[in-house]
């Protein structure tokens, strides 16, 4: 009994996140998966991230820190500031959140498992033999995994997602 009451709220609970997620996703936002990475992404990006590592630092700067958007960190040592926007969090088994707001986030370590929508840039850059995959719009990484892309080394800048100003301009009139 205890047991199914657990899963019910588990479920109730998650229903509302998966939601939220669904709604900041807009048109023209672009998508960038990180697996099993070893090294160093780069997301500047106005939209959301969502991440963990196995061993790393997090470096996150809150470029709108006037709006309701506050940057979540969990299992990370106490923060380092960073000038007046920024702070890095560093650890093991640590997850970071960010949704809504416009951030820089720099991760590095191993393990690192990152997703992300919205707009901005991304920078890529592997480590050591097995530096993890990646995939931008939505290629799904799990099966088969080969066809995804490993991480680059020397590192590579990729545009994610179209600014506002160019959202209909390649569109065909009609």
């Amino acid at each position: 009994m205890r047991k199914s009451v657990l899963i019910l709220l588990v479920c109730l609970l998650a229903v509302p996140a998966l939601g939220s997620a669904a709604l900041l996703r807009k048109n023209g936002d672009g998508t960038l998966s990180v697996e099993d990475g070893r090294g160093r992404v780069v997301v500047a990006v106005r939209g959301a991230v969502i991440g963990r590592f196995d061993r790393g630092s997090v470096t996150i700067y809150d470029r709108t820190p006037r709006d309701a958007f506050t940057p979540r960190v969990w299992g990370a040592l106490p923060a380092f500031q960073i000038g007046l926007n920024g702070e890095r969090h560093q650890g093991e088994n640590v997850r970071f959140r960010l949704l809504g707001g416009e951030f820089i986030v720099v991760v590095r370590g191993s393990g690192i498992e990152l997703s992300a929508v919205g707009t901005g840039s991304v920078t890529l850059e592997g480590r050591g033999r097995a530096p993890g995959v990646y995939s931008l719009e939505g290629e799904d990484c799990s099966a088969p995994r080969a066809r995804c892309p490993v991480l680059p080394d020397p590192a590579k800048t990729f545009r994610l997602g179209t600014d506002p100003d160019e959202r209909g301009s390649s569109r065909p009139s009609g």
